[in-house]
């Protein structure tokens, strides 16, 4: 009698066990569909936020200019509060540019002076102010982010001197003019000087060092990508969007980032992307995930490195397309362990599904070498 007792305690236990753990998965399952429906409500009220805020935006744009140019990843891009005025900065020909409307030449040399020496001045917590693509998202998600970043835009690889003889050329430089409607457009450019890309390089040498470092990837990575990426710019825009010097794509790399270093989702803001010292973490640790976690089955690192560097495009799944025909890593991996690093950059080559992964591992791994050297001479 004991021993059936005993049996229908044990059964009855394993059952109500069995109840609590389905009721446990159940209430998981639950609250697992709550997050995610929440995090893609988040990412779409973002997203057509984004998409009505760059329509007006350009509108607006062209109610003074004949194109609608906007920042991009290599070109920074600002206009004035009445957009009478425009001021660029192209990272990766290394050129400012300033255009501005006026009714003579006189007064266009003014306004090219004072928006000139503002851009020289200008750095990331203003210019993310001054952002009218940002505060239209803004005011439309009814949000008021803040960048903490003092980084300078280009001033900090500016001697004084040099500073002083880009206000001579705004004064002196003869000027391009043209004819738009009923309007003149005065412009101006002005070269930065020899080596500015490499200057700009060091200004985040700190966060290079650093999350480099945490994360067990080489620094000439690091800077070949934030070179291939945005040349050092660190209002970079992409139309993904993507932001910043790494050009991060919050609901992608983001959110797989986050995750990885704080056990939680979230969908990462634009000012939380444009600090340079957040956009190098992230980036970063999204390179050690890609290397460490999605291409572990890799063996070699020199293929595994051509690998990564082609997914941080991409992402993993086309890199496994382009060996495999599926998305498949652990698979692809198989074949690419039968092959020379050689061989597979070079299969890269041919195989990859878009000819722009292909040019940017092309970039990146030759930058790998520039930006070694520089490290072993101390430059960086």
């Amino acid at each position: 009698m004991k021993k059936n007792l005993f049996f229908i305690l044990f059964i009855s236990a394993i059952f109500l066990h069995a109840n609590n753990f389905q009721d446990y998965l159940k209430r998981q399952n639950q609250a697992f569909d709550t997050y995610k429906s929440t995090f893609e409500k988040e990412f779409e009220a973002y997203k057509t936020a984004y998409d009505k805020s760059l329509e007006s935006y350009k509108k607006e744009i062209l109610t003074i200019w004949p194109t609608a140019e906007i920042s991009t990843k290599h070109k920074f891009i600002q206009y004035n509060a009445d957009y009478s005025s425009k001021k660029s900065i192209d990272y990766e020909k290394e050129n400012i540019e300033i255009e501005v409307v006026a009714k003579d030449e006189q007064e266009a040399r003014n306004k090219i002076q004072i928006a000139l020496k503002d851009l020289v001045e200008e750095d990331v917590k203003n210019a993310y102010e001054k952002d009218q693509l940002e505060y239209k998202i803004n005011e439309i998600l009814k949000q008021t982010p803040e960048v903490q970043s003092k980084e300078k835009l280009i001033g900090d690889v500016l001697s004084q001197e040099e500073k002083k003889n880009f206000m001579e050329v705004a004064k002196q430089e003869p000027l391009v003019t043209t004819a738009y409607e009923n309007k003149t457009i005065y412009k101006l450019n002005v070269k930065l000087p020899n080596e500015a890309l490499i200057k700009k390089a060091q200004q985040f040498k700190q966060s290079v060092d650093v999350y480099s470092s945490k994360n067990d990837i080489n620094k000439e990575l690091v800077y070949a990508v934030i070179h291939s990426e945005s040349s050092f710019n660190p209002m970079a825009r992409s139309h993904i969007p993507a932001f910043g010097l790494m050009q991060i794509v919050p609901q992608s790399a983001g959110v797989d980032t986050y995750q990885f270093l704080y056990g939680e989702k979230k969908l990462l803001s634009a000012d939380y992307l444009y600090n340079p010292s957040n956009n190098i973490k992230i980036g970063s640790t999204y390179l050690h995930i890609v290397y460490f976690n999605y291409l572990r089955h890799i063996h070699n690192p020199l293929s595994r490195l051509y690998c990564s560097i082609a997914a941080y495009n991409t992402g993993a799944g086309n890199v496994a397309r382009s060996f495999v025909r599926s998305n498949n890593i652990k698979k692809a991996s198989k074949k690419i362990n039968t092959m020379t690093p050689e061989e597979v950059y070079k299969h890269l080559m041919r195989n990859l599904p878009y000819n722009e992964t292909k040019h940017y591992l092309q970039k990146v791994n030759d930058r790998r070498f520039v930006y070694l050297k520089l490290i072993e001479d101390n430059t960086l």
